[in-house]
């Protein structure tokens, strides 16, 4: 029967019936015509491990003690088609050939594809040594360019250029009439001297540094004092005003701020009178503002 494996005759033997359907017909791959020609040939004598051919479906199918099984037909697939960035030749066989066609759009070390539509792509050829890659203006597509540099500071520094009075008990905004620099108009020499203003699109958090200064005078306290749109924020004090010398007080800290909102620096004196502020100068009484940042 089928499966009786491999037997080697010698010269003399005698082949007998069962030994030619046992190991020739039986361990054959037989041809027939369709399955229905192979079930009526080998009614009564199908046996485990019988191989066949079938001419209307080409395909080789074994015989498993059960039922018949494919072991050599080509499949349920009968072509092969494109996609998207994709190339066949030879769709229907033997043997088709698949191509990534995008790989076509590549000519250079270094080039990248991307995007332009749905299912479409294009190149964009690598760019030169110390570019980074950025989006365009029109946010549409990738692009090479110049690595960003440092922020550029904003920000301005000014002082006043001569004495103020400042009364008894009473908080009293210095006025700045000397502008060291500012870069996005922040302060006026002339018109509310006294504010660090915030200008349009600078909203965020800002570093402010105040310095006050007072003449001589050993009485009461001194203080600098910082305000934004009129209120008080920040106090610094100094309780032992001395008499060879005059004091200067500096007041800071980091504040949110939007557009117009303003800030001010501010004296405070309680020696029971009118006092001057020090003779002017940037090493006096200044104020200074710098934009750390949305």
């Amino acid at each position: 029967m089928a499966g009786a494996g491999y037997k080697l005759f010698n010269t003399g033997d005698v082949l007998t019936a069962a030994q030619v359907n046992t190991y020739l017909n039986e361990q054959t791959v037989m041809v027939f015509a369709s399955s229905a020609a192979r079930t009526s040939a080998l009614s009564g004598v199908l046996a485990e491990g019988m191989m066949s051919y079938l001419q209307d479906t080409n395909s080789v199918e074994v015989y498993n003690g059960t039922s018949w099984v494919n072991v050599g037909n080509a499949g349920d697939i009968t072509e092969v088609q494109a996609g998207v960035g994709i190339s066949i030749a030879s769709g229907t066989g033997p043997i088709p050939v698949i191509t990534n066609s995008s790989t076509d759009l590549i000519t250079t070390a270094g080039d990248l594809l991307y995007g332009t539509a749905a299912d479409t792509v294009a190149r964009l050829g690598i760019g030169t040594a110390g570019q980074v890659l950025k989006v365009n203006s029109g946010a549409t597509a990738p692009e090479w360019g110049a690595a960003g540099g440092a922020a550029s500071f904003v920000g301005a520094s000014v002082y006043k250029s001569a004495q103020q009075s400042v009364n008894n008990a009473t908080e009293t905004a210095s006025n700045f009439d000397t502008e060291v620099f500012d870069t996005d108009g922040f302060h006026s020499n002339v018109t509310n001297n006294s504010r660090m203003t915030i200008p349009s699109g600078k909203d965020g958090k800002y570093l402010l540094l105040g310095r006050v200064a007072f003449v001589a005078n050993t009485t009461g306290v001194r203080q600098g004092r910082l305000r934004k749109n009129g209120n008080l924020i920040a106090v610094n004090t100094d309780t032992t005003p001395g008499s060879g010398g005059g004091q200067n007080i500096e007041v800071s800290g980091i504040y949110s701020a939007v557009a117009g909102d303003y800030f001010e620096v501010a004296y405070w004196q309680n020696s029971g009178g009118a006092l001057n502020s020090e003779n002017g100068g940037e090493y006096y009484d200044a104020f200074m503002i710098q934009y750390l940042g949305a």
